[in-house]
């Protein structure tokens, strides 16, 4: 195997290595060697400074998940408690100056760092202080505590997400948090049994800040508030709180750098909105013109990290006497909302202008001074290049030039070799997302069902001229198209992938009906419905003839029985069927696939003991490997089991356990592991090979163990997966 030397490279070359590996792989060249952290450190400075944020989600002192802005807010690192990691390997590594246990990073697992719940704090404290010493000043920390009485002491977090549940140890855990970092950018801070927070200093000198805590006293926190933007959800506030703030601010003798409230009075309380105005000198907007609107942004959602921008428009107004600045006012029973301009009335209603405070400015990247051709590389850093570059880029790459695609073709086979699967996946929103086994389950493409607010780029991709709004942190690359377009555009996706990637790759639809944008996709090896499949039976026919012969279908609903005769869906080597609504024969009599799942169906006796004899006498179900069904009909089981021979192992031994992995119903990505096993079981006459049955009123579960009764009962074996 032919080996490189990274350092032997030239910088420039290093440089564009470095940009396209992932950050937890950056991090772990950086643990090397002193000498090689510092030419990283200068090496990728352009890079790490375009990481808008580090955030940690802490639940223990020992649970704490670590993401970054730069990876869609996905996890890459995570200190988990010892015993979480009791079945994968765990090594030792030397890691931010010190030694660890951790296990390394799979594809469904981040990077784990193994810690008792007593080391958990000063853990993070190392791993914290080695980012800031990493990535610079330039990158936020953001904290997000989702323990009820516990808070990570890290110094300079930017943006807090507190949540509280003990009122006694409330108060002091903030304070010990904001003594360590104070003056932070944003904090939202919530209880559902209050917090002693209103008179807290610290607190006070958040630049936006998120009460919600019901039944909260805010008067305090108001008075005391030195920030911009002040949120409180079912507060309590009173009448001479709101004049004292409006009075303040008219007069400058305070609230200097507010620029927007909005409270929202507790449920049972109101204020006294006449006693305000009589108390406040409030003016008009000239109602003849139209009304100017104030835009601010506000974080989305509980848990989202996203902002979105809201509006304010209200024809009151109040002046503040030094500047004559004006400020927009809405008062009323349930609340108050209050907007600085920092501008006089006629300049407002000049520009009429929508006010913006943007949380981040726009980072702009400099434009690189050291621009270098990629295919004056030789073949070997161009592979290394590529292979670490995300699947979506490589699809931008190669639709350069014919000539660039089929090189990338043939370098990155091995790579594209390893994708194991393709999803295309359509909700409710009438979206379609892809996804790759290769990026977890964030799509690296999509149709969206509406128009976005972004940007619309050109571009040629997938062999076709496009709009499309590019990809960001928090979304994959989107394709602009109306609804007549989208049958065609996705077939014409799905062919380029088919003729790119090679067809190693198992592609998957998971829909919730088999419509004509989805029906023409040829070489699909797994479908999966949600919805009645017979709405579209046409469509689902000719749609089996282009895509034969697939690994797994599974169906919500089946109520047409032509369905059961068709011979690809009896070809189908895993059928999963939620309700069946016509009679279970018409599968299981053609069925020629290994596994058949039917969760409520309908069967009577005769068509299982016609079933266990045709397996029996070798004149059927030669691939057949598991057969369950729950039936809403009552069976004689007393009737079936003395129609047939059947052999019975002692109850008292240890039973041979069948396992077969069965799609989650709620969680369709992933598979579960059942097991099964039953001291009957019947054998075949032309082999002698054994499978295990058992029969109730309402299930019947069939286990063939491809393997001879002798073997059966010497080995008790355990059954290979699907």
């Amino acid at each position: 195997m032919k080996t490189m030397k990274l350092s032997s490279f030239p910088s420039v070359v290093q440089t564009e290595i470095f940009s396209c590996m992932e950050l937890i792989d950056i991090l772990f060249l950086s643990f090397c060697s002193k000498k090689f952290k510092e030419r990283i450190e200068s090496t990728m400075k352009s890079r790490l400074d375009k990481i808008i944020s580090i955030t940690y989600f802490s639940s223990k002192p020992n649970n704490v998940s670590i993401s970054s802005s730069n990876s869609n807010n996905k996890e890459f690192m995570k200190l988990v408690p010892r015993e979480e990691a009791k079945n994968r390997p765990v090594v030792q590594m030397n890691l931010f100056g010190i030694d660890v246990d951790c296990c390394k990073a799979t594809r469904n697992h981040p990077f784990y760092i193994l810690c008792n719940q007593q080391d958990g704090e000063q853990m993070l404290q190392t791993i914290h202080n080695y980012f800031r010493g990493f990535f610079g000043c330039s990158i936020e920390y953001h904290l997000e505590n989702g323990s009820l009485n516990y808070i990570p002491r890290l110094e300079n977090i930017k943006n807090s997400i507190l949540y509280f549940r003990n009122e006694a140890t409330a108060a002091q855990l903030l304070d010990r948090y904001l003594t360590v970092s104070s003056s932070q950018d944003y904090i939202r801070v919530s209880s559902i049994r209050g917090c002693e927070y209103e008179r807290s200093l610290k607190l006070a000198q958040t630049k936006v800040l998120e009460i919600m805590i019901s039944g909260s006293r805010a008067g305090g926190l108001l008075k005391n508030f030195k920030g911009r933007k002040l949120f409180i959800n079912e507060g309590i506030l009173t009448d001479d709180d709101i004049i004292q703030f409006l009075n303040s601010w008219k007069s400058d003798n305070g609230y200097h750098n507010i620029e927007f409230l909005n409270v929202t009075l507790e449920e049972e309380i109101f204020l006294n909105r006449e006693n305000i105005i009589k108390n406040i000198d409030i003016k008009r907007f000239d109602v003849m013109k139209k009304m100017p609107v104030y835009r601010y942004d506000r974080r989305k959602g509980w848990d989202k990290c996203d902002w979105k921008i809201e509006n304010f428009c209200s024809p009151h107004f109040i002046v503040r006497d030094s500047d004559q600045h004006v400020a927009s006012l809405k008062i009323t029973a349930r609340g108050i909302q209050f907007a600085a301009w920092k501008m006089t009335e006629e300049e407002v209603m000049i520009e009429r202008i929508q006010k913006t405070f943007l949380r981040t400015p726009f980072q702009k990247a400099d434009p690189s001074k050291n621009s270098i051709k990629l295919s004056k590389f030789s073949s070997l850093v161009q592979k290394e290049i590529l292979s670490n570059m995300e699947l979506v880029d490589l699809l931008m790459m190669a639709s350069c030039s014919q000539k660039f695609y089929q090189n990338m073709k043939s370098m990155m086979r091995s790579r594209f070799d390893k994708i194991l699967t393709i999803t295309y996946e359509s909700r409710a929103s009438n979206s379609i997302d892809i996804t790759s086994s290769s990026s977890g389950e964030n799509s690296f493409m999509s149709i969206p069902g509406s128009l976005r607010a972004r940007p619309l780029v050109s571009i040629n991709l997938c062999g076709m001229d496009l709009q499309v709004y590019m990809p960001t942190r928090n979304h994959p690359l989107m394709i602009q198209c109306n609804t007549v377009q989208r049958e065609t555009m996705l077939t014409s996706i799905h062919n380029y992938f088919l003729d790119f990637f090679g067809s190693s790759i198992k592609y998957q639809l998971i829909v919730s009906m088999l419509t004509p944008t989805f029906s023409k996709l040829k070489n699909i090896s797994s479908t999966d419905l949600s919805s009645d499949s017979t709405m579209l039976m046409a469509e689902f026919h000719d749609f089996l003839k282009i895509s034969p012969n697939q690994d797994f279908i599974k169906l919500s609903e089946l109520e047409c029985p032509l369905l059961g005769r068709n011979l690809e869906f009896a070809k189908a080597k895993v059928l999963d069927i939620e309700t069946m609504y016509c009679p279970a024969e018409d599968i299981l009599s053609n069925f020629e696939g290994r596994q058949l799942f039917i969760n409520n169906g309908a069967i009577i006796d005769t068509v299982v003991i016609q079933f266990l004899n045709k397996w029996r006498s070798n004149e059927g179900y030669q691939n057949l490997e598991y057969f369950s069904i729950f039936v809403s009909n009552p069976l004689n089981s007393n009737q079936i089991m003395n129609s047939i021979p059947i052999n019975r192992l002692d109850p008292s031994d240890q039973l041979p356990v069948y396992q077969v992995a069965r799609k989650d119903h709620y969680w369709k990505r992933t598979w579960g592991i059942h097991k099964f096993s039953s001291p009957n079981y019947i054998v075949r006459y032309s082999d002698q090979y054994v499978a295990s049955i058992l029969i109730t009123a309402d299930n019947i579960t069939f286990a063939a163990w491809n393997m001879t009764e002798k073997g059966f009962m010497e080995k008790r074996p355990v059954k290979r997966l699907y």
